[in-house]
């Protein structure tokens, strides 16, 4: 198969599960952003729901406290940038995380991890 990046652009899909979010203590703050070779950037759909005009997809704490603990971030077209952050603070009970991004068909990040005691932390930058 060899290189599958094209001059267009490379799909992108993120996926964040967070199982045990309690919104009144913990901090969750989930950012993702990117561009086609044109400049647009309202090209993400979230849980299979087209997000038009928004030119990053933001999650926090509010998102993972009801029924929906996964959320995946796809893009709608090729993009040639991509930037994803992730700050999560834990206070309280145990906070599983999974946290992966996948570029084209390839998994690139793949976290899977538990915070565990008040101020227990994850905070990354990507640039993929």
């Amino acid at each position: 198969s060899g290189d599958i990046s094209t001059p267009e652009g490379t799909n992108y899909r993120i996926t964040v599960t967070l199982d045990n979010v309690n919104p009144d203590e913990d901090f969750v703050s989930v950012v993702v952003s990117g561009g086609t070779l044109n400049g647009k950037t309202d090209v993400w759909k979230v849980n299979q729901v087209v997000r038009p005009g928004e030119s990053a997809i933001g999650l926090n704490k509010n998102d993972f406290a009801g029924a929906t603990k996964t959320y995946v971030i796809e893009t709608t077209q090729p993009i040639r940038a991509f930037a994803g952050g992730v700050q999560i603070i834990n206070y309280g009970p145990s906070l599983p995380i999974k946290y992966k991004i996948e570029k084209g068909n390839e998994v690139i990040v793949n976290e899977d991890l538990t915070l565990s005691g008040d101020g227990a932390d994850f905070s990354k930058q990507y640039s993929l």
